[in-house]
């Protein structure tokens, strides 16, 4: 047994009123978070300094390439088959779609589980 809107106290439709107009802009509002820039996706999901470093200098030394890029780390990320990426994965990936980054080399010297300076690690 339905009960018609006229049929219905005033105090029901005003907060039946209020319901739908509470999912609606929660619909309105998760279709607003779908359009998200799929460029701030990826570097949000870059897991480690050696894979933002890597990406930094893909755009700059690539730019006709990064775009494309962009697409398919976004398109990974949305397919599930990668939740973020490190520093090897991405060095992988960029050098598979032709964009030959390479990282910058560092030294470093741990002595005792803390790093230090050549001089302390050969004394």
């Amino acid at each position: 047994m339905f009960i018609m809107a006229e049929e219905l106290p005033e105090h029901l439709r005003i907060k039946l009123m209020k319901k739908f107009m509470i999912e609606a802009s929660k619909r309105v509002s998760e279709k607003e978070e779908k359009k998200t820039d799929p460029e701030k996706i990826v570097w949000e999901k870059l897991s480690d300094e050696k894979a933002k470093e890597l990406m930094y200098k893909a755009k700059t030394l690539y730019p006709n390439r990064y775009p494309i890029v962009i697409q398919v780390f976004y398109a990974l990320l949305q397919q599930g088959k990668i939740k973020e990426f490190d520093g090897y994965t991405t060095l992988v990936l960029l050098h598979r779609l032709g964009v030959p980054v390479k990282p910058d080399l560092r030294i470093r010297f741990v002595k005792h589980g803390k790093e230090v300076d050549m001089k302390d690690y050969l004394s």
